[in-house]
This record gives C-alpha cells, sequence and structure tokens, in this order.
C-alpha cells in the first residue's frame, strides 16, 4: 500500500474532532429517531424500497456505516461526504468542525452513553490476584460485607491488573486498596480511595453485564435493582436479592428484564438520592412500569449517605432492615 500523507492528517483530524463530539451525534443528525446502531434502515443517499444501509460498530470501536446496495462503506466523514455530496473528505471534515464544534450540535446524552460503552467493551483486561489482608476486612467490614459474600460475587484485592496488554501504573497498598470484580467473562476494576474518578474505575463490562444476576436464586418474592455491586452485596448481607446496571446510566436490556420479572414477583429500584439517581430511577421506572424509591435526601445533608452502602456504614445492621422494610412495601421472604 502506498503511505498516504492526507490519510494520515485525515484520521488524525478525525481523532481530535471525536474529543468534542461523537459519531453516533453525527449520524442521528443526519438521519433521525428512526437511526439506531445495528439496523437495518432505507439508504439516506437514494429511494431505497428495500431497507439496505446501517450503521454498525467495527473491532476498534468505531461506528461504521455500509450500503447494502452499492457496497460503499466508510466512517462519519465519508458518510457526511456523501449526504452532503462534497467532493473531498477535507470538506467533510470542515463541515462537521463548523456544525458540531462551532456549532450549536452539542453531544447528547445518548451519544456520549453509547461512545462510552464501545469504549469499553472494546478493552482487554487481565488482573493479578492476591490474598486478602486486614486491610480488606477493615474496608469492607465497614459495609458489612464478609470475606464468603465477597467470593460469592467474585470480589478479589488485586495487586496490579493490564487494560490491552498494557500493565496500569496502579498498585495496591495499605493506603490504597484495589479490587477487581469478574463479571461473567469481564472485569471491573475498583480503586475505592481514587482521588480521581477517572482512576477510580476501569472495566470492559457491556450494559448486558449485569452485576449480582450471576449470583441470583431461581426465582423469588422481592428483587431490588441498585446502582452498584457493592450496594448488592450489602442487600445480601441483609437478605435481599439484588442485581445492579454497570451505572445509573445504563439502560436495562428488554430481555434481561422480561427473564427477570419471570423469576421474581415484584422488583423495585433503588438508586442514588442525588440528582442523576431519581432521573435515571424515574425514566427506568416509567420504561417497565416498575416501583422505585430512595432514601430521604435529608440523610445526605445531615450525614453523607446517599445509598444503602453509605447508610450500613453509618448506622447499625437492625436500623438499615427497618429503613428498607419502610422503603419497599413489600414482605420479601428472604428478610425474614
Amino acid at each position: 500500500m502506498v503511505y498516504n500523507t492526507n490519510n494520515v492528517i485525515e484520521n488524525l483530524c478525525l481523532e481530535e474532532l471525536l474529543k468534542k463530539i461523537t459519531e453516533y451525534d453525527v449520524y442521528h443528525h443526519y438521519l433521525g429517531s428512526k437511526f439506531k446502531v445495528g439496523q437495518v434502515m432505507s439508504s439516506p443517499f437514494r429511494e431505497d424500497r428495500h431497507p439496505s444501509f446501517g450503521v454498525f460498530k467495527s473491532t476498534n470501536g468505531a461506528l461504521l456505516w455500509k450500503d447494502q446496495s452499492t457496497g460503499k462503506t466508510g466512517n462519519i466523514v465519508t458518510f457526511v461526504k456523501e449526504i452532503e455530496d462534497l467532493y473531498h473528505n477535507k470538506q467533510a471534515l470542515k463541515l462537521i468542525y463548523d456544525k458540531f464544534v462551532k456549532g450549536i450540535i452539542v453531544p447528547t446524552p445518548e451519544g456520549i452513553r453509547v461512545r462510552e460503552y464501545y469504549e469499553r467493551i472494546r478493552k482487554s483486561i487481565s488482573i493479578k490476584r492476591q490474598n486478602f489482608t486486614k486491610t480488606d476486612d477493615e474496608y469492607w467490614s465497614q459495609y458489612q460485607v464478609s470475606k464468603e459474600t465477597l467470593k460469592k460475587y467474585n470480589v478479589y484485592p488485586i495487586t496490579f491488573f493490564w487494560v490491552n496488554d498494557m500493565l496500569q501504573p496502579f498498585r495496591y497498598s495499605k493506603d490504597s486498596p484495589m479490587y477487581a470484580y469478574k463479571i461473567f467473562d469481564k472485569f471491573k476494576i475498583y480503586r475505592p480511595y481514587s482521588i480521581y474518578k477517572k482512576d477510580k474505575w476501569r472495566t470492559n463490562c457491556s450494559t448486558l453485564d449485569v452485576q449480582g444476576f450471576e449470583q441470583l436464586p431461581e426465582d423469588g418474592d422481592l428483587l431490588i435493582l441498585t446502582k452498584s455491586l457493592k450496594d448488592v452485596m450489602v442487600l445480601h448481607e441483609l437478605g435481599y436479592n439484588a442485581v445492579a446496571l454497570q451505572s445509573e446510566n445504563d439502560k436495562l436490556n428488554y430481555k434481561i428484564y422480561n427473564n427477570l420479572s419471570d423469576r421474581f414477583k415484584k422488583i423495585v429500584i433503588l438508586f442514588d438520592n442525588d440528582e442523576p439517581g431519581k432521573d435515571s430511577a424515574a425514566k427506568l421506572a416509567s420504561e417497565y412500569n416498575i416501583e422505585y424509591c430512595f432514601i430521604d435526601s435529608s440523610m445526605y445533608d445531615l450525614y453523607k449517605v446517599k445509598d444503602i452502602s453509605d447508610y450500613i456504614s453509618v448506622f447499625d445492621k437492625e436500623q438499615t432492615i427497618k429503613l428498607l422494610k419502610s422503603l419497599i412495601k413489600y414482605e420479601s421472604a428472604n428478610s425474614e
């Protein structure tokens, strides 16, 4: 292949643009609400009686398009070039910059969610486990989570970890313990005392990797949908079945919801009592017609408590069970 300087420059320009915009939002701007990643639709380039156009995720995580009838394919630059009937890729790059970076079109929450989703699932994570120490006992005991429960949910202290075969600069220490959550065949790395949020978590889990799903019984009375594996483990210690999405912003896959609703008589959402938690709970509850509840926001004002893990670290086990019974108007057989 002949080395092409223009292609290198275009790739570098696109890389810079993608720090400010999302591929999803570019496609969505032109294709509208009918656009969904991975689904076939009518081509936007021509009259298309038999839908043959689609946007899909490539192996490196980029969103590419393909028109099956013509065989044309490419990235967002060639898509804009084609749909705007431009002559050069450079013209398309400039138009994207003017319209999406300098213009009034900003990344949407959905575009950011899609980007983060594809960024994390293309990562390969491997770990170096180590034995539990007194530091681990002290950290997890404040949440009443036992070593047996940690092992049940595949949570282990680690010495270090790799992302895409690159050794990361973090090391386990007494002042900075580090844990790996093994969820199905993937990992979520947790550094609880990290100052920076970006260094607190690393994961290659997708929205389909529901935390605690593997540990659920075949059926039951009540299931609590919460926001973290730590909360799932706390609820398990209190006698409740629970699962957690990878984050409160993640969507609950309808097939997973159907599986859970078939197995449990009632599902209740218990997210954080902050604004993001309340907004996410309301959207999820509306989509699936399920109840939701929160720890009273006064608990945060007084004790900085916004979730069940915070609550049990401030109050005792008995008071936490009493709280749950007051929030969830349903008697679980497991909570007796």
